[in-house]
């Protein structure tokens, strides 16, 4: 579905909208300026929804209400902020909803760790281990999550990925997207189930599998994440099965700990022998374990260790490093150095579709998607004359503009196993014929209506 460029700058409400910053089937990201009284202004990002697929589909206004009631809860500085959740009347977008968030200036993840393998000199351990720290105590922060009355809501991100954790010009770590997240409790109306959304190379086993998830699914995740970051390569190896869940499905971390130890030792010049290194192994080990009983049982108790890793991580030196890592990044942009891995350099391309729908129990979801936006290609973004590629975040909202490339430059196909599957899946039979049965649909409702209105006015 292709959607005509809105004219920048354009003011509603108190928001001055002043750059398109990524957008894709679902909606669109513009970065704005929240205009107060006595010269007050507040940069954002606000996530907008297509006003035609909100009408389509219900799901997608829900999706984005439950996104904005949980970041309305989870306040931390590891998490990025929700501002507001609006009803938006407007001539170019519509009758929509918008959630505003706070706009994270610094580089992704994804874009950091290409940087990281092609660099000469690999970043050194304290950075990581920071950042796998911060992540750690957010998630803790975000998993003991109470309701109202002090109930656990039972909060489970479900997307943990590079693409989905920025870098902030401040060395600091911020988990985006929380537009999947699924909690046991909801905070507020409960969403429909039926759907079962995440990214293959990061997804728990007991989350390709469609099982009921509890926070150590995140901690996978997070294991995934940790072994990237520490040895410079994927975890789930490159492959060229065409399922996209085959080499996930098949990964152990025995297979891959050899490579782990030797990058510890060659890369990071670490006495593997060490007791230290045999503890942050260890700590891998534990995240990256098939059977979710022989994991951490708490994102708190992974920071706790990773801190305890004191001959291996200074949090001032960790922040230190992370900051100049992102400012070489920035320089590099500034100067002209494009980098290709940079979602924000490059147009917006179509995601593979596939459906594959998972047994589960009755309060998780189970269907699961990857794949082609059925309504075509998205449209080359325009960038304002004042945009600043080298450090605006995209908080993503079902765009292909806030995930990096897959495969990297320098890897072998993986499938799309770093892609998110995050297009609704439809239900029954629709699923596979895609929307245009949906308009059939709708053409002939409208028809019927016609009619019956012919012979009620006769």
């Amino acid at each position: 579905m292709y959607t005509a460029p809105v004219k920048l700058p354009r003011t509603i409400g108190q928001y001055e909208f002043v750059e398109l910053l990524g957008s894709g089937s679902f909606g669109a990201v513009y970065r704005a300026v929240l205009r107060g009284e006595l010269g007050f202004e507040q940069e954002v990002a606000i996530k907008v929804l297509d006003a035609a697929r909100a009408h389509l589909d219900q799901r997608l206004i829900e999706s984005l209400a439950n996104e904005a009631r949980i970041l309305s809860r989870v306040q931390h500085p590891n998490i990025v902020q929700a501002r507001h959740f609006v009803a938006i009347s407007d001539d170019a977008l519509g009758e929509t909803w918008a959630l505003v968030l706070e706009l994270v200036r610094g580089q992704s993840l994804r874009k950091l760790l290409h940087a990281d393998r092609q660099a000469a000199h690999p970043l050194p351990i304290q950075a990581p281990l920071h950042a796998l720290s911060e992540l750690a105590d957010g998630l803790h922060f975000a998993h003991r999550l109470t309701d109202e009355r002090g109930n656990p809501v039972g909060l489970v991100h479900r997307d943990l990925k590079p693409e989905n954790i920025h870098v902030t010009n401040e060395g600091r770590i911020k988990i985006l997207d929380f537009g999947i997240a699924w909690a046991k409790r909801r905070l507020g109306e409960s969403t429909r189930g039926g759907w079962t959304k995440g990214t293959p190379a990061y997804m728990s086993p007991e989350q390709i599998r469609g099982e009921p998830l509890d926070a150590r699914s995140d901690l996978y995740s997070l294991g995934v994440i940790g072994f990237e970051m520490v040895s410079g390569e994927r975890y789930v190896p490159a492959s060229p099965d065409p399922d996209p869940l085959g080499p996930a499905t098949e990964v152990r971390f025995a297979q891959r700990e050899p490579l782990l130890v030797e990058a510890l030792r060659r890369r990071h010049a670490l006495d593997t022998d060490s007791g230290a290194v045999r503890e942050l192994v260890a700590l891998l080990r534990g995240l990256l374990a098939q059977d979710k009983r022989d994991r951490p049982g708490r994102a708190g108790e992974v920071f706790d260790r990773l801190e305890g890793l004191v001959q291996l991580h200074r949090p001032s030196r960790g922040r230190g490093r992370l900051r100049r890592w992102v400012e070489q990044q920035n320089q590099r942009e500034r100067d002209g150095i494009i980098d290709e891995t940079n979602p924000l350099q490059r147009p917006l391309e179509p995601v593979r579709s596939t459906v594959i729908l998972r047994g589960g129990g009755d309060d998780e979801d189970t269907s699961f998607i990857d794949g082609p936006d059925p309504t075509g290609e998205q449209p080359s973004r325009p960038r304002s004359p004042d945009a600043r590629p080298d450090d605006v975040v995209i908080p993503t909202i079902g765009m292909t503009a806030a995930r990096s490339p897959d495969p990297d430059p320098d890897e072998e196909p993986t499938g799309g196993l770093s892609r998110t599957l995050e297009i609704p899946a439809l239900d029954g039979d629709l699923a596979s014929p895609g929307w245009g049965r949906w308009l059939l649909v709708a053409a002939l409702a409208t028809a019927v209506a016609a009619v019956l209105l012919v012979v009620l006015t006769h």
